[in-house]
């Protein structure tokens, strides 16, 4: 059986066909609603300029082309850029194309560079012209070009000479003008740069600036110069204008001017780096606040040729070429936006074979697509500026922690309105029972309309008992006409049969509401009162903004709940609580809540940060040992020769204590671990051990026997054996709580939840553990822990059912 690694889960390389564009040099780029659209560049085969424009479906990966009489004329290093505009009909969604080199007419091959605006409808192919008289910005290639709100924005660039443009033009895309052009001192093109204008609600850095309060609109800035620059204060928290807080972070505010994320490196044998954002950039006057110096992390981006870059989420992905004399590669990078931190994303070793060249971003699956050839050179094909489309490549950038934000679908003041309507049993009508028999009310209509399960189970109800009652009373009606010339002692009797029969009829509707899990108003939902609370309080609010919601152990049973009843709503926000509170003490848990949820992308970063933590237990433990070893080199040589011997019968195991001990061997047969020198320190990894499984033993790890160094599933409680062989893990790295609630200190009474403490109490084992003391061991006969009694745990996917209790609601 042929092991599978994490890599080749991340990524994927597919084969694309259909008409496939032929090798090009300097063309565009651009991916929209599940397309990719390239257009224009050089021909390699006859270095002509073409002005083709091929469409890839990612659904089919078959490529399409299109050649319309108003298509722009040919040229190559031009710019296109989405623009999205929304109307009160129709949000309509087009590309622009600024510039490039072209020719200076039809008849003639001389190049020239150009500065004329086209736009391209997606949804019809129809390509339009415009043609502003005044104003008109200096013809360009290699430029970079970006849109906020209704506002193309081109910047730098080169001339016919080379020589880099300093100018910033803006042009308005409402009424076709260009109406400002700004002096510009930086050298920046597509050869080296990237301008990415930041989404609204884009995480914006904590540093602050001097020139800027809350009361300073844009209005108010220096009007001296175009551009005024200013340095950021070194961590002056919270003085931005005015940021808001999203899902837990610090974000753009409403009245904040969007910035323009503008990176740059140069000097390739000593790279440079500088990271500058252009706030106001659509003013009058604009501000260019460095951020250059404030760039960290374990690695830092090297020199990358004809980057791209893209903001997803919380980062910023920045992609290219890099060629050293020792790498030639396409290489991926992400930067926090909030701590300006630098993470490598790394693919394997897809990208060090083959020839790739330029990616775009999928900003809906969370993929980064990347095209080229992957039998061919990359250095070979750089030399000629070559670009191929014959295979994509794609990384699951979820699995690096860089996905889409949950959108707000509601204001601060509607959230609030629905946890006041969840906490108000006057507008209640039905009632939630939980597992502990908490009777909790809730209104039928909001559950119906946020919960798809619930309304139809619902209709079916209503409808059969609907069915049922006509049918009831269809054949009463029968029977008193069959009875209505009888004596009044008959009479009487056929009352009260009938009165009989009225009960049956009440029986048949409570065994029909049984049948669908209902009973004529309420529900049993089998879930604890902290889970089903959280719930509810996401199906009022459509949000997770409680702190009871964002504990781990809920956010693992809102996960599940959202897959068992396909909630994606429900399922983005829990995945992206789980994303943000992972760390080594959590990944076990959202580890298997994301399997069981089907949410591989977390599933797969939970098992890189548990192998992470293994590996950072096994270096701390070798480097113990060798401490151990050079203070005491004589007990080095004893525990070799003791811890040799394995145990050969499970009877014989002694309960494992949380404290390692510098007790002599039982017997001599075998000898405990020596007390570690740095204990404390292993608390915070050893941590992320103490989650422990139900008394069902762990279904299998998807991942286990993958060739990455996968830690294996950890064993069943009452399954464990003690043994003191090298290989055998110490006893602080044993599961030794089954709470999902994971505390700082294992050893506290109070790292379990009040359900677990009744269940501690009837295992031995564990009363052993949490004992503070060694010495409660000694003079006992070593036993096996028993056996906890099983406790179901299993998610059950279907709901309870009970009679009418609350004779309030009926």
């Amino acid at each position: 059986m042929q092991m599978q690694s994490i890599s080749s889960i991340i990524t994927q390389i597919r084969t694309t066909i259909g008409q496939v564009p032929p090798p090009v040099v300097g063309a565009s780029v651009t991916l929209l609603n599940n397309k990719v659209y390239v257009f224009g560049g050089r021909l390699i085969s006859s270095r002509q300029l073409t002005h083709r424009l091929s469409i890839l479906d990612l659904t089919t990966l078959v490529w399409t082309q299109h050649t319309a009489p108003q298509s722009p004329s040919p040229r190559y290093f031009h710019s296109a850029t989405v623009y999205q505009q929304s109307n009160q009909q129709s949000k309509q969604q087009s590309i622009l194309f600024f510039g490039g080199m072209g020719y200076t007419s039809e008849q003639d091959d001389t190049l020239c560079v150009l500065n004329d605006v086209y736009c391209l409808d997606t949804a019809t192919l129809q390509w339009t012209f415009y043609s502003p008289t005044s104003n008109l910005p200096s013809a360009r290639y290699a430029h970079l070009s970006s849109v906020m709100e209704d506002t193309l924005i081109i910047m730098g660039g080169q001339d016919i000479t080379n020589n880099y443009i300093g100018e910033m033009n803006l042009f308005d895309l409402k009424h076709k003008t260009w109406t400002h052009t700004k002096a510009f001192d930086k050298h920046v093109g597509a050869y080296r740069s990237v301008a990415i204008t930041a989404p609204p609600g884009t995480r914006l850095p904590m540093l602050t600036k001097d020139t800027m309060s809350e009361d300073t609109p844009e209005r108010d800035l220096p009007t001296h110069s175009p551009f005024q620059a200013t340095s950021t204060c070194p961590h002056h928290h919270g003085k931005r204008v005015s940021l808001a807080r999203h899902y837990g972070q610090l974000i753009q505010g409403a009245r904040d001017p969007s910035p323009i994320y503008l990176y740059t490196n140069y000097n390739f044998a000593d790279v440079r780096r500088e990271l500058q954002l252009v706030l106001s950039p659509t003013a009058a006057t604009s501000t260019l606040e460095d951020c250059s110096s404030y760039m960290s992390g374990s690695q830092l981006p090297p020199g990358l040729r004809f980057p791209t870059g893209h903001i997803l989420g919380y980062h910023m992905v920045l992609a290219g070429t890099y060629l050293s004399p020792q790498t030639h590669a396409y290489s991926l990078w992400s930067l926090n936006l909030g701590t300006l931190t630098w993470t490598r994303i790394e693919t394997g070793a897809m990208f060090t074979t083959g020839a790739w060249h330029r990616g775009v971003l999928e900003e809906v699956t969370n993929r980064f697509i990347v095209f080229g050839n992957k039998d061919r050179d990359l250095l070979e094909d750089y030399n000629h500026r070559q670009m191929n489309f014959d295979h994509i490549a794609t990384v699951d950038l979820e699995a690096f922690g860089v996905y889409r934000l949950p959108q707000l679908t509601c204001s601060s003041l509607a959230q609030e309105m629905g946890l006041s309507l969840l906490n108000e049993p006057a507008v209640s009508d039905f009632y939630i029972l939980t597992r502990e028999n908490h009777s909790i009310p809730v209104n039928s209509a909001v559950l119906a309309q946020r919960w798809p399960y619930f309304a139809e189970i619902l209709r079916t109800s209503r409808s059969k008992a609907s069915s049922d009652r006509k049918e009831k009373n269809k054949e009463d009606k029968e029977d008193k006409e069959d009875k209505e010339d009888k004596e009044d002692k008959e009479d009487k009797e056929d009352k009260e049969d009938k009165g009989d029969k009225g009960d049956k009829g009440d029986e048949e509707d409570t065994c029909l509401f049984q049948e669908t899990g209902l009973s004529s108003h309420g529900l049993v939902f089998p879930y604890p009162s902290t889970v089903v609370v959280a719930f509810l309080q996401y199906i009022y609010t459509d949000n997770l903004l409680t702190a009871q919601q964002y504990q781990p152990h809920i956010l693992s049973q809102l996960l599940l709940l959202s897959d068992m009843y396909s909630l994606s709503r429900l399922r983005e926000l829990a995945a992206h609580a789980l994303h943000q509170m992972l760390n080594m003490s959590t990944a076990p848990l959202i580890f298997e809540t994301s399997a069981l949820s089907h949410q591989t992308s977390l599933q797969i970063r939970a098992l890189k940060m548990m192998i992470a933590a293994k590996k950072m237990i096994q270096q701390q433990q070798q480097q113990q040992q060798q401490q151990q070893d050079t203070l005491h080199p004589s007990s080095a040589y004893t525990r070799t020769r003791t811890c040799s011997s394995p145990i050969t019968s499970p009877s014989s195991a002694r309960p494992s204590s949380l404290v390692p001990t510098n007790s002599s061997p039982s017997n001599g047969r075998h000898s405990s671990l020596p007390l570690p020198v740095a204990m404390p320190q292993l608390s915070m990894y050893s941590a992320i051990y103490t989650h422990s499984y139900s008394t069902d033993p762990p279904s299998p790890h998807p991942f286990q026997d993958t060739g990455d160094a996968i830690l294996p599933p950890a064993p069943h409680p009452t399954q464990r054996t003690h043994s003191n062989s090298p290989s055998s893990s110490p006893s602080f790295l044993r599961p030794i709580s089954s709470s999902y609630t994971l505390p700082q200190d294992p050893m506290s009474s109070s790292s379990f939840s009040p359900q677990d403490r009744s269940s501690l109490q009837d295992r031995s084992s564990l009363q052993d553990r949490s004992s503070s003391s060694v010495s409660s061991y000694k003079g006992k006969k070593d036993k096996v822990p028993t056996k906890p009694k099983k406790k179901d745990s299993k998610i059950k996917p279907f709901l309870g059912v009970f009679g009418n209790k609350l004779s309030m609601f009926q």
